[in-house]
């Protein structure tokens, strides 16, 4: 958004999400604490055969992802709140041990994240994210907070078209993805595609 009057809803929002995540930020760490990343990567036969998997485009790549964002999103599918019959069936037959265990191993980024180089400037829709994903799409306000940077683009883009329709819940994130056109969509999703950051593992 350019119109200054236009961004003052999305920055109420965008403040009042900050304060709700912020909130959560310490019982999203404590779910995460405790993990251990060797047994979390020796039980990942199952979930490599999507997740470690470069092609599959509408898959999401872990490897670096905030550890409380990634318990949270499964005890989320465990509740029926996040609804995806693969995931939830996947989720419900694990621990909450085993969870923290996976997400220590996913949470130990692969390999060094490269410099950002200088590339084509952000799409302006990208200003709506960084209030909790960073501007780099990698220093997340809260634990509890997704990293984008370096998810796979199809990943990314199915997402957001979730939100906007509703098939995906989330106060700040359904009012964020609300205005957002297919070509902002597609700008958002391949912009922080193209940051350095998750990877497949």
């Amino acid at each position: 958004m350019t119109d200054s009057t236009a961004q003052r809803p999305t920055l109420r929002i965008c403040l009042l999400g900050g304060c709700l995540l912020f909130a959560c930020a310490q019982a999203g760490v404590a779910l995460a604490a405790e993990g251990d990343p060797l047994a979390g990567k020796r039980r990942t036969v199952t979930c490599n055969a999507c997740h470690g998997q470069a092609a599959m485009k509408n898959v999401p790549s872990l490897g670096g992802q905030n550890p409380a964002y990634f318990v949270a999103a499964m005890v989320a599918f465990q509740d029926g709140v996040r609804p995806h019959a693969t995931m939830r069936d996947v989720a419900k037959s694990r621990s909450l041990q085993e969870l923290k265990n996976f997400a220590a191993w996913y949470g130990e980024s692969p390999a060094a994240v490269a410099e950002v180089q200088e590339g084509a400037p952000p799409p302006s829709s990208a200003e709506r994210c960084a209030a909790c994903h960073g501007t780099d799409g990698r220093t997340s306000i809260a634990a509890e907070v997704p990293r984008i940077a370096g998810q796979k683009a199809g990943y990314l883009g199915q997402v957001l078209r979730e939100y906007r329709t509703g098939a995906r819940t989330h106060a700040v994130m359904q009012a964020q993805a609300a205005d957002l056109g297919d070509d902002d969509i597609a700008a958002l999703a391949r912009h922080f595609a193209e940051r350095p950051g998750l990877q497949v593992k």
